[in-house]
């Protein structure tokens, strides 16, 4: 079995930090290791588990990843019915644009460092913003992706990470809703909690606004008591290698690019008091924390 996990920085492991000294993670494989992709791995006693989340990453580009994950995963001949996909849905109202011959992750309420995609940013601000659009937009996300994953006969398992969004009205009642409250979305009632409202209820459970070891223990601890191992096959080490798909893997760096945090995880903060102002400025933006 080899877990794929994506999702924004509640999966990523932000504020996980193995550095006493900077209060920050200066060993990515310890950070793939401890959050809560890493810890369900062990848990299940999986062959491998990639950690494929960006912190303020966008629905958007959960499911373009995504699917490029399984696309190379069946490509290279591996099991179909050895992997599993588990995801943690973020706010909808965050996007993904390509710009400056990459992909950038936005929040539409930040400024960003980079001028054509500010402009890009201002200008969809202004002009393109809408609640409804993006519940729409998550809404076809989450039943694209599913359909995808069924498709290929691929398991999953999804969670709303840190909001529950709303479902517009003419999706009530139908096969969208079904998806997003039926046996593969970690729910036990459609108004079920959050993962960041799971952890909030368990305050030891929390670093600032993202969890600690703890945290991400229990999370993983709760999916396992979904997931049945016995009904995914083994892959092993050296066919895992061969494709090249790491046993211990996920993203390395954080890539942000608006004006309030700039590449702010894993820099070289030296003063206290300015990693407390820049936790107490975190904890006010709701698009980028629970």
């Amino acid at each position: 079995m080899y877990v794929y996990a994506n999702g924004c920085s509640m999966t990523y492991g932000s504020e996980l930090a193995d550095d006493p000294a900077t209060g920050v993670c200066q060993d990515h494989e310890y950070r793939w290791r401890y959050s809560w992709p890493g810890r369900l791995h062990a848990l299940l006693d999986a062959d491998g588990t990639y950690n494929d989340a960006m912190p303020s990453g966008s629905n958007d580009r959960v499911l373009r990843t995504t699917v490029d994950f399984v696309a190379r995963w069946l490509k290279e001949g591996l099991p179909r019915g050895a992997l599993l996909v588990a995801v943690g849905w973020t706010h909808p109202a965050r996007r993904e644009f390509h710009v400056a011959g990459d992909y950038r992750q936005v929040v539409p309420h930040h400024a960003y460092d980079i001028r054509a995609l500010d402009r890009l940013v201002t200008a969809y601000r202004r002009t393109a913003v809408c609640q409804d659009e993006a519940e729409q937009r998550y809404a076809t996300q989450v039943a694209s992706l599913h359909a995808f994953l069924e498709q290929h006969g691929i398991a999953h398992v999804f969670f709303d990470a840190i909001v529950t969004p709303g479902l517009p009205r003419h999706l009530r009642g139908t096969c969208v809703q079904e998806t997003l409250t039926g046996p593969v979305f970690l729910r036990h009632d459609p108004a079920g909690p959050t993962m960041a409202e799971f952890l909030r209820r368990r305050p030891h459970t929390l670093n600032v606004q993202h969890p600690n070891e703890t945290g991400h223990r229990l999370w993983a601890t709760e999916l396992a008591g979904r997931i049945d191992p016995a009904g995914l096959e083994s892959v092993g080490h050296e066919r895992l290698t061969a494709a090249g798909f790491p046993v211990l893997g996920g993203v390395r760096a954080l890539r942000r690019h608006d004006r309030k945090g700039a590449e702010r995880i894993g820099r070289f903060v030296r003063s206290r008091r300015t990693r407390s102002r820049l936790r107490r400025s975190d904890r006010s933006d709701p698009y980028i924390y629970p």
